[in-house]
């Protein structure tokens, strides 16, 4: 089918372009044209996206700089082969319109996964993925000769594909550096993100990239738009909004959006080594990156076929510029359908604690510590205070396990507290116990403290009880890390209700009623302690995995 339609952006589908592409559908259209899925019938029916340049609603003079810009981006692409940028294959101009055609990418611009969060941050690990491979594709054209100068790195021009792979899309407004130029002679940029220097101050550098980077990077950390702010060069302190990120992380980026550019790190390799260092403290402050939560069209991998890439046609007004590409496609069905097993496997692992051996060896680790309450007092003694004793051992031992898995000095502060109060319950407890022990048969008498020597019994009701509700707050603390709402609410629920337990012990008279209660709190507690250890443990390997190089 003959394409008939004149007007920009207003390609039906079957539309031929050149003989060979076959249009399918708009995919995406802006002030600058539109962009269409369509088919190439020379090799293999492989799936492609091409860009159409619009010419409505422009004056002659702005027809040609946006033509000389249209030209430009075919060119600059054309010779750049990198993992992070689509790869261009075609470049013509028919019935007095400029094309080009290149990878077809369809996952999720950052743009819209920041749309989604609702004005909240990303993770942090989910933010490190983007940056080192966005420094890597920086880097990369900054190394060029001449340097590229990208000018507009920002959420809607990242594109995120299922694998977490990232590119780099729309070289509209790309430049050559030019050694001892003052200025830049067209002002272009998108406010919030584009430097001082690009509004006319000075020349655009590689530290002008620097800038949209970590303006990019607040954004995702911050949920902060940029492009709304009141002063587009003010960039608060990253912690303030979001205290999960490392002091590291947050200096950093503050670097990176300083107004003068020499104060800027030097180049993107600069920021992704210092990347790398911050990625391995990084674990103490994220969540996971939930990667199964990022709703995507199956991913299609389609090698090349063999054949000519473009060719000549009547209805061209310009030579075509045929494009040899330096790796297979990579395209996006438009099914709706579950992820394929190799896309599956791709994708970065979530890591979840709650796996299968985890949820059995919980359970059989619960039912240890009631069936083990239960057989201390049908057949060895009817002693509460013993039962308590012994779970307060546990639970120092379950403190001390996520003490030591934690990394950061702020957590192992708040355990060594936690443990510090657990270890004076348990002393309470078992000086109290001490009476109980001593119609044991196998217990050594001499082993045994007095009755005389024993400390108050009123004082040590008291220290047991302060010592668990410590614990019990100091355990809290878990429900400020980046959760799951799933393991926030178990959290909740364990350390909330042993809180609670305590509490109750106080106002209850009843001396059995008293002792259950501290019972549950007890075992809530190690319960929550173990929980918390093993998220901790899932948190760090998922980071590590995730920054895996």
């Amino acid at each position: 089918m003959s394409m008939t339609n004149n007007q920009t952006g207003r390609l039906p589908p079957q539309s031929l372009l050149q003989q060979r592409y076959i249009i399918i559908e708009q995919i995406g259209r802006g002030g600058m044209g539109a962009v269409y899925a369509a088919t190439d019938t020379r090799i293999a029916h492989r799936r492609v996206a091409i860009k159409e340049m619009s010419q409505a609603r422009f004056s002659p003079q702005e027809l040609a700089e946006a033509t000389t810009r249209f030209q430009q981006e075919a060119a600059m692409l054309g010779a750049l082969s990198h993992p992070n940028l689509p790869r261009i294959y075609d470049a013509f101009s028919e019935q007095g319109r400029s094309y080009l055609v290149m990878d077809l990418i369809e996952g999720k611009t950052l743009h819209q996964l920041l749309k989604e969060a609702h004005g909240q941050p990303l993770a942090v690990v989910q933010v490190l993925l983007y940056a080192r491979q966005l420094c890597d594709v920086l880097s990369y054209l900054h190394q060029r000769t001449p340097p590229i100068i990208f000018r507009d790195i920002k959420p809607t021009n990242i594109m995120i594909v299922p694998t977490g792979q990232i590119y780099l899309i729309d070289f509209g407004i790309a430049r050559f550096f030019k050694e001892g130029q003052q200025q830049d002679t067209i002002l272009l940029g998108s406010p919030g993100y584009a430097p001082p220097e690009q509004h006319g101050i000075a020349q655009t550098s590689p530290r002008s990239d620097i800038y949209g980077l970590g303006a990019t990077l607040h954004h995702c950390l911050t949920g902060r738009d940029p492009s709304r702010a009141s002063d587009s060069f003010s960039f608060p302190p990253i912690r303030r909004f979001n205290p999960q990120v490392p002091s590291e992380l947050d200096k950093l980026i503050q670097r990176m959006v300083a107004h003068d550019d020499q104060e800027r790190p030097a180049n993107a390799l600069e920021v992704q080594q210092a990347l790398m260092q911050i990625s391995q403290q990084a674990a103490e402050h994220t969540s996971q990156f939930q990667a199964n939560s990022l709703q995507f069209a199956p991913t299609q991998y389609i090698p090349p076929q063999p054949g000519p890439l473009s060719g000549q046609s009547s209805a061209s007004n310009a030579p075509t510029n045929p494009i040899v590409p330096q790796q297979p496609s990579l395209s996006i069905s438009t099914s709706t359908a579950s992820a394929s097993p190799a896309l599956t496997k791709a994708m970065p692992t979530s890591h979840s604690p709650w796996s299968s051996g985890f949820l059995a060896l919980f359970l059989l680790l619960s039912l240890l510590i009631v069936g083990g309450c239960i057989y201390t007092f049908n057949f060895i003694c009817a002693s509460a205070h013993i039962v308590e004793a012994g779970l307060s051992i546990l639970l120092v031992l379950s403190i001390i396990g996520a003490g030591v898995i934690a990394k950061s000095r702020l957590t192992r502060g708040i355990m060594f507290i936690s443990g510090l109060a657990a270890l004076a319950t348990g002393y309470a407890f078992t000086m109290l116990a001490q009476p109980d022990l001593a119609v044991i048969k196998f217990t050594d008498p001499s082993a045994l403290c007095t009755v005389n020597s024993l400390p108050d019994e009123q004082f040590l009701t008291l220290l047991s009880t302060v010592g668990l509700g410590i614990v019990g707050l100091a355990s809290l603390y878990w429900l400020t890390r980046s959760l799951s709402q799933a393991s926030w609410i178990i959290l909740c629920i364990l350390f909330g209700g042993a809180i609670l337990c305590t509490l109750a012990r106080v106002f209850i008279p009843d001396e059995v009623a008293g002792h259950i209660l501290l019972l549950i709190a007890l075992i809530m507690l190690i319960q929550g302690n173990l929980i918390s250890a093993k998220l901790e443990q899932s948190q760090r390997k998922g980071l590590l995995l995730a920054l895996k190089p």
